[in-house]
Formats: structure tokens, C-alpha cells, sequence
């Protein structure tokens, strides 16, 4: 319990009916309560279910293993998710003065609130008795108040930082997990909660992107249960999703996908865009039809972010296999030697081709799923990276012809057309070789030089020559398209690539949120990891371009990543790059170690790009 200006805050100040009616009944097309059996998978309305579907015996029962899972009638077991609602808490007001006084009396400018609200603080240095803890306040003018109850005259001085959080909404105003994950408590309610997303929006909670499809709002998704591997279908072949497959890469030396009757353009990242529109199609060809795609970087995001939400109430492993005081995040084939590097008693069988594993073949199989149940969807962390659409860049490079030994560091690019603000990589320069692979954000000089904000070469090496600058321009898929509308080309008005498709079925991220996604202060390198101490990692916009990061599992700022990332997160590789024809793979291989995780994104690879170690699953929606 923890403390409200002069009392204690229970667990029944945050449950509603609602949550209790979950522990003791079944709700269709319920996401659940984290922490508890069922949780991150549900039960398709059955007039949504696309013909083919069937439910696995146990698919109503949230104990059982096949709770959530329906299979196609290709043989391939894929998990329901619904619809739901999450919630990261936006700070009201940075703290940037507290009294050693009674009342304790905090200065935090233009605040916002008013006497009687309730707040949250973290994150003061200095006077941390006043951390993690729940106060009601009153108002002493716009830039101070006062926390009812608080005499804080013995308690240390403060030095600097603290955010106050105000409590949202009538529902639920305070998210459970605050008091231990602060700035990065995740709270996650389905439909039983919020009847729809504006009242949900107006308790601060966000629809996830990942349930919006053709310009409406989907009832939840179907995903594999499993990584695809081949199957023989009528006269061809297709992936589908079976437990102990030899999982599907993208390149001649591991289970190829040109082997697959639709990857008509080879082993190359693209064909999984089009393996995906045969799975309901005939003797292996596509269907032009077909309600399947390939998974996409949202669909990743929403399993990513219900397990954060059920690692962060979970506190025993009874409903969440993987559970741990640190590395709390679901297990996987990562260690190089068909293990998990954090859980050695994680084990898989070998798929014959180096430390790869069989899809599903992780035991104890509950802690390789998203969830920590059986039910869950599994080889999330590791095994092989995943393909994941929705998300690319058009990216073009310049010739660097001289850069100073100055603090800030100026570059000459004949003719650059760059703008103040805009990211740049920065790769193959001679002499100055400091400079190279790192993204930098730029001030323009003139049309021929500027200079890369807050990096000082003053002891670099001296340039000599060469040099390539790149600059992109992100897209994400629009709300307004579907899915499985991307085709596999570069040319085309449906392509996922090139200039043509991303006109016609992606939004460009504007110049300032793409600046954010990046980390860039002085160089920012590629090879980063998601977290950074206390700082807060993804957004709590419920609109805009900051909610679309976050679907997408973008960075908040640069301030949410950095070398050595945070377990909360675990510690997953968050690759910063731009690439032409960007073609985003998640989640890490089975030699990846730390670097694999649920978060995990690699930005490194594009549309033609092939790998032993890239594979992938698919997803379709409801009727």
C-alpha cells in the first residue's frame, strides 16, 4: 500500500467491478486483467471468425492451453487477440524546487492543476522521501503548491529532477504498476472497461494502432501461434504455422522461402509479403483475395507491450511463466546453444541448421510465449528475426567532401538541400573516422556546409577524404489502408516500397517526430538498446504522430535509449539506421543474446535483403 497525503492507497483504489467480475467469469472478446490466468489472448466473437477458423478444444477456458487459439484449415494454430486499451501516464509538471518545510512546498512551473488534486511524484533527487508516493495537494500560485500532510523538514534537501503525475479520468486514475516503474508503468484494459475509444481516451488510455485496419476499428487479430515453416498444400507448398517446424529464413543456406509455391522473387525479405496471401489460396499460390499478411510492426508492438503490462503486476510465476525479479520478460532460442541466455532451463530441439531451434519447441513452453501461458503466442524473444511491415523509409546519400576539427563539427556537402532539425548518417570517412557510423542532427550553415549539433571534433582525427551522409524520410502504413492490401514490388500503387506505393498507402513521420526517434547528441551510434535509467521510453499521446511511434514501438526522445538499455525493456536491441527500401525485422536470432527480445527492432535491413537468421509469421483480421 502506499501513501495519499495522510493515508494509504490500497489496490482497491485502482480495481473497479469489472476487474473482480473477470477473475470469476468469461468475457468474450476480453483481453483480460494482467497478472492473471488468460490474460493477452481472448475468445473471437464467433459471427467475426473468417471461414476455415475452427476453436481448439479448450478455446473458451482461460486455464486451459488452447484458451484464445483457433486453427485454419491448413493446419495452422493462430492466437486471438482483442482490442485493448493501454495507458502510460503523461507527467503534468517537471519539479524543479522542494521545501524542507510543513507543508512540503514544491515548485514546478506553469503546473496545470488545481487544490484537491491527487498526484503522483518521481524521480526527485535529493529529497527522495518524497518518491513514488501519492499525495493530495493545494495550490499556492501557477508555479507552486503544497502536498497536504507532508511535513518534509527532516527529510534530505532536494538537489534536482521529479515529474508529478496527475491522476486521469474517473476510471482507474492512477495506473497499479506506478509506484514501482514510474514514467514507464503500462496499464492495459480491454472493452469490458471502455465501452469505446473516445471514453477511453478520455481517461487517458489509447487505442493501440494495431487495431485499426482499413480505416476502422478491428474487434482484435489473428497471429500465428508460431513462426512459419513449409508445408505441403494440395500440389505446392506454403508456410504455416505448426509446432516443431523447421522455421522458414529468407536466404538459400536455411529452410528457404523460395521454396514455398508464392515467393516468386527468390529468398529475399519481400516474399514473406507474398508466402502470406497463399495460406488460403490454392495448391500454394496466392490469393488475390486472401485475408492474410504478413505480421506487422504493430501487431509486434501490442504482444511487446502486453507483456510489459503483465510482467509489471505479475508477482509469481503462477500465471506468468517467465516471471522474475530482473529479467521479467519472456524467454527465448537467443544463447547461441538452443537456450535463453537469461534462463539456461529454457531449452529447444535443434532445427539442423547451426543453434537455430524447432518453431514452439522451447520448454518449459510457457515461458517463451508473450504472455507466460501456454496460450500465448510463442519465439517472440529470438529463435529468428521476424518481418514485420507498416513501417519503412525513402532514403538517398550525399558525398562529403571536407569536415573541421571545431566544436560543433561543420560538413561540406555540395548542394546538401538538408534543413535545420533534419537527421543524417553519417558512414566511410577517411581520416575523421569518429564521425563515422552515427546519425546526427543538423544546423544549416549554407547551402553547402552545416554543422552536427552538439558534436565537438576538436580531437578527432583530421579528414582526409571521402565520406557518405544519408537522410530519409519515414513512412508509416496509413489507418486508412488495410493490411493486406501491401504487395511485395517497388513500382506499383500497393508496393510496400518505393516511391509510388508509400504515396499512395503511407503516411511520411514529419521532420520533428523523426528527430525524435533517434538518438543523435554528439553521435548517436547505431547499435543502442531500449531504456535509459529512469527515463521514460514510449509515449502517452492517445493521438497524433506520438501515438503512432508508440504502435510502432518508436522512442519518446532520445533520452529513452542508450548503450546498455534497462531490464524492464530487456535490454533489447533497438538498431537505429536509415536505409532505402527499409524492410524492419523484430525481435532478434537464435545467436543474438541480450540483443533479442519482444522490443527488438532492426533497422539495418531493406526489401531485397536476405539472411539465414530472418523469418517470419502472419496475421489477418476478423470479418
Amino acid at each position: 500500500m502506499k501513501r495519499l497525503g495522510g493515508r494509504f492507497l490500497s489496490p482497491t483504489d485502482y480495481l473497479e467491478k469489472s476487474d473482480i467480475y473477470d477473475m470469476f467469469g468469461i468475457i468474450e472478446n476480453c483481453i483480460g486483467t494482467p497478472g492473471t490466468a488468460g490474460f493477452g489472448v481472448g475468445i473471437c466473437p464467433p459471427t467475426k471468425l473468417p471461414d476455415g477458423f475452427t476453436p481448439l478444444d479448450g478455446y473458451s477456458h482461460p486455464s486451459s492451453p488452447n484458451y484464445g487459439n483457433y486453427q485454419f484449415r491448413d493446419g495452422s494454430v493462430m492466437v486471438w487477440i482483442p482490442k485493448f486499451y493501454y495507458r502510460i501516464h503523461k507527467v503534468q509538471a517537471n519539479i524543479t524546487a522542494a521545501t524542507q518545510a510543513n507543508p512540503c512546498n514544491i515548485t514546478a512551473t506553469a503546473h496545470g492543476l488545481i487544490t484537491g488534486d491527487k498526484i503522483f511524484i518521481c524521480n526527485v533527487a535529493g529529497m527522495t522521501q518524497l518518491n513514488n508516493l501519492f499525495y493530495k495537494i493545494t495550490i499556492v500560485d501557477a508555479n507552486n503548491l503544497t502536498l497536504d500532510g507532508t511535513n518534509s523538514t527532516a527529510y534530505g534537501a532536494y538537489t534536482s529532477g521529479g515529474q508529478i503525475i496527475k491522476e486521469q479520468g474517473t476510471v482507474r486514475p492512477f495506473n497499479f504498476s506506478l509506484t514501482t516503474h514510474a514514467l514507464n508503468s503500462v496499464s492495459i484494459v480491454g472493452t469490458d472497461i471502455f465501452a469505446d475509444t473516445t471514453t477511453a481516451n478520455a481517461n487517458g488510455y489509447a487505442l493501440h494502432r494495431a487495431f485499426i485496419d482499413g480505416g476502422a476499428e478491428k474487434g482484435g487479430f489473428f497471429v500465428d501461434k508460431y513462426l512459419i515453416s513449409k508445408k505441403n498444400w494440395g500440389t505446392g507448398y506454403i508456410g504455416s504455422s505448426i509446432k516443431n517446424g523447421n522455421p522458414i529464413s529468407t536466404n538459400s543456406v536455411h529452410n528457404p522461402i523460395s521454396e514455398l509455391t508464392a515467393a516468386t522473387l527468390g529468398n529475399i525479405h519481400a516474399s514473406m509479403v507474398d508466402i502470406a496471401k497463399a495460406r488460403d489460396g490454392v495448391n500454394g499460390a496466392k490469393n488475390a483475395s486472401s485475408i492474410f499478411f504478413c505480421c506487422s510492426r504493430f501487431i509486434h508492438v501490442a504482444l511487446a507491450l502486453l507483456s510489459v503490462a503483465h510482467g509489471q503486476i505479475s508477482q509469481t510465476d503462477t500465471f506468468c511463466a517467465w516471471y522474475h525479479a530482473t529479467n521479467n520478460f519472456p524467454k527465448g532460442c537467443n544463447n547461441n546453444a538452443l537456450k535463453d541466455v537469461n534462463d539456461t532451463l529454457v531449452t529447444y530441439v535443434g532445427d539442423g541448421y547451426q543453434n537455430c531451434g524447432k518453431t514452439g519447441s522451447g520448454t518449459p513452453f510457457a515461458k517463451v510465449t508473450h504472455n507466460g501461458q501456454d496460450c500465448g503466442v510463442a519465439d517472440l524473444n529470438g529463435l529468428l528475426y521476424e518481418i514485420s511491415i507498416g513501417l519503412t523509409c525513402i532514403a538517398a546519400g550525399k558525398s562529403i567532401t571536407a569536415a573541421t576539427q571545431a566544436n560543433p563539427c561543420q560538413i561540406t556537402i555540395a548542394s546538401h538541400g538538408y534543413s535545420t532539425g533534419d537527421v543524417i548518417q553519417i558512414t566511410n570517412v577517411v581520416g575523421m573516422t569518429q564521425l563515422n557510423d552515427k546519425l546526427y542532427k543538423i544546423t544549416i550553415v549554407d547551402a553547402n556546409n552545416l554543422t552536427l549539433d552538439g558534436t565537438n571534433s576538436t580531437a578527432y582525427g583530421a579528414y582526409t577524404s571521402g565520406g557518405t551522409s544519408a537522410k530519409g524520410t519515414f513512412y508509416v502504413a496509413k489507418q486508412s489502408k488495410a493490411m493486406k492490401e501491401f504487395t511485395s514490388g517497388n513500382t506499383l500503387a500497393t508496393d510496400h516500397w518505393g516511391a509510388t506505393g508509400v504515396a499512395a498507402m503511407m503516411d511520411a513521420l514529419s521532420a520533428v517526430t523523426v528527430a525524435s526517434m533517434f538518438k543523435t547528441t554528439g553521435g548517436g551510434a547505431f547499435e543502442l538498446r531500449y531504456g535509459s535509467g529512469a527515463y521514460q521510453v514510449l509515449g502517452e499521446a492517445v493521438s497524433g504522430e506520438e501515438w503512432v511511434k508508440t504502435g510502432a514501438g518508436l522512442i519518446k526522445s532520445e533520452n529513452s535509449i542508450d548503450a546498455s538499455g534497462t531490464n524492464l525493456f530487456g535490454l533489447d536491441y533497438y538498431y537505429q539506421y536509415i536505409v532505402n527500401e527499409l524492410c524492419p525485422v523484430s525481435g532478434g536470432s537464435w545467436y543474438h543474446t541480450a540483443n533479442a527480445g519482444v522490443w527488438s527492432l532492426y533497422w539495418g535491413v531493406t526489401r531485397s535483403s536476405s539472411s539465414h537468421s530472418v523469418g517470419g509469421r502472419l496475421a489477418c483480421y476478423p470479418l
